[in-house]
């Protein structure tokens, strides 16, 4: 059901990430500021937004076939709630900041 998803976390992360990863928000561990890049906080929000859907996903599945409990598929959904929030209040940044970089007289 979510395979377009799968496969854009596939594309945004270099690596497949592990169920104890997705409970923890991505973090950049590189200490220098040099090392850091702009595409590497990018595929890691990409790759925890993909996770955090999946895992919902997987969780309201397990809640229909009574493998887990109601708290535990609410629990689910509203982090994958949050994460599309976030999403998409990044995506609005960037959207802003791309159109005053636009309206910039050459």
């Amino acid at each position: 059901m979510i395979e377009p998803i799968s496969a854009l976390g596939a594309s945004l992360a270099s690596g497949a990430r592990n169920a104890a990863e997705t409970e923890a928000a991505p973090a950049i561990v590189d200490t220098n500021p040099a090392g850091v890049n702009f595409s590497d906080f990018v595929s890691a929000i990409g790759a925890n937004f993909a996770d955090s859907l999946k895992a919902a996903e997987t969780k309201s599945m397990d809640g229909m076939l009574g493998k887990a409990s109601t708290r535990e598929v609410v629990e689910a959904v509203m982090s994958a709630d949050q994460t599309l929030q976030t999403a998409m209040a990044f995506r609005d940044k960037i959207v802003s900041a791309y159109l005053e970089i636009v309206k910039m007289p050459i």
